[in-house]
């Protein structure tokens, strides 16, 4: 069966107006998430360069194919610049005008000033292979932390390995003079590589959409068990790590431990220097938590300036020594905030247990709540253990 150029220009328009469409939308629902508006961008110049070929059949050559291939150029960047924003490798203005203005120009002198159809089509066929083969990589290396990533991306590369086959017969079948202008006769060779564009289009505008929502829902998710200010997990946060940690530790480790931290005298810092100050002070002792303690242990913003670390396989002597380093570290590093020159302090309650289970830590956190209390009674800046613990400091060998 044979088919005319037209006709497949005509599903072009309709599949990248459809694209384009979809992908505008998800991008003003998904405002955080880099590339999808590109993406729509992309879509949207491509149809405009396949309209083009519809809308335009009357017009001289050379303008109708400077518009197609401008449109088809821009369509394409757009598309590829879209991808390095998603993976985080935004592109410099150098970068991008290095990738746009000198095929531009190219197209521009070799339909208008220089007519050389034959060098255009292998040039811009050479461009666009290269364009789309590094689209196909660039998703493919950065995508693989994430296994539904890495999956739209070996479906991309497998689609865009189809495109590129045929549009090197095409650039061939060009470079040797043996493609008729679009529209007046059928070449099987350039049918079969619309037909390989509308896939790409086809398959392509779907991967986009689920690149763009998974990522938004990695991120929702993300926002529902972290803290926004500090990074760390909040109690939602801990308590899914500690249902995906306890029965493998549990088989693992023979105690558990929990250690409640509290900024003392928070109030009085925001009162003194505002808020702002204050949340620099939760940012501090955050970052002296993550560099004091193991990657293996559980750290969370509790609330307000409180909070929660759980560790395994520590003993409360041990935890002891931990939270005097700790209080010392954050203590150095809260005059670097400018508020004053006496340093913030920290309250550290300990309580460890032999139950390591979900129940287990609810009752040891609330035993170490306990010994974070005793110590703001006991005048704050010192650290306290449960004394339902204290019997495995004495079992300690």
């Amino acid at each position: 069966m044979q088919v005319h150029d037209l006709t497949l220009m005509l599903s072009l328009w309709i599949a990248s107006l459809a694209g384009a469409t979809v992908l505008f939308v998800i991008s003003k629902m998904t405002q955080t998430i880099s590339g999808t508006r590109l993406w729509s961008l992309a879509m949207l110049l491509l149809s405009c360069a396949y309209l083009s070929q519809l809308s335009m059949q009357s017009l001289d050559v050379q303008w109708r194919v400077l518009t197609f291939n401008s449109f088809l150029i821009l369509g394409h960047s757009a598309w590829l610049i879209g991808t390095w924003q998603f993976v985080q490798r935004t592109p410099s203005k150098q970068k991008i005008a290095a990738l746009i203005l000198p095929i531009l120009l190219f197209s521009w002198l070799t339909a208008t000033v220089y007519p050389e159809r034959e060098l255009r089509i292998t040039i811009i066929g050479v461009w666009l292979i290269a364009v789309r083969c590094h689209y196909a990589w660039v998703l493919y290396k950065h995508a693989r932390q994430d296994s539904n990533e890495f999956l739209a991306a070996q479906i991309t590369a497998g689609v865009v390995l189809l495109e590129v086959s045929f549009s090197v017969l095409y650039t061939l079948q060009g470079a040797l003079g043996n493609l008729p202008q679009i529209g007046e006769a059928f070449n099987w060779v350039a049918g079969y590589t619309w037909v390989a564009a509308l896939l790409g289009i086809l398959a392509g505008a779907p991967i986009l959409l689920l690149l763009s929502a998974g990522r938004f829902v990695k991120q929702l998710e993300f926002a529902a068990n972290h803290d926004l200010l500090t990074g760390l997990l909040n109690r939602r946060g801990l308590a899914r790590q500690l249902s995906e940690l306890v029965p493998l530790s549990k088989r693992k480790c023979d105690s558990l431990t929990v250690m409640m931290i509290d900024l003392d005298h928070f109030k009085r810092v925001n009162d003194l220097y505002g808020h702002q100050s204050g949340d620099r002070a939760i940012s501090c002792i955050a970052e002296v938590l993550k560099k004091q303690f193991r990657s293996a242990d559980l750290l969370a913003r509790w609330g307000g300036e409180e909070f929660c670390l759980v560790l395994f396989d520590m003993q409360p002597d041990m935890a002891v020594v931990c939270a005097n380093k700790l209080q010392n570290a954050f203590a150095q590093q809260s005059l670097t905030l400018g508020l004053g020159d006496t340093p913030l302090t920290i309250s550290v309650g300990i309580a460890c247990s032999r139950d390591i289970s979900q129940q287990g830590f609810e009752t040891t956190q609330n035993q170490a709540d306990a010994a974070l209390y005793d110590a703001k009674h006991a005048g704050r800046n010192c650290v306290k253990v449960a004394s339902m613990s204290l019997s495995l400091l004495e079992e300690t060998p």
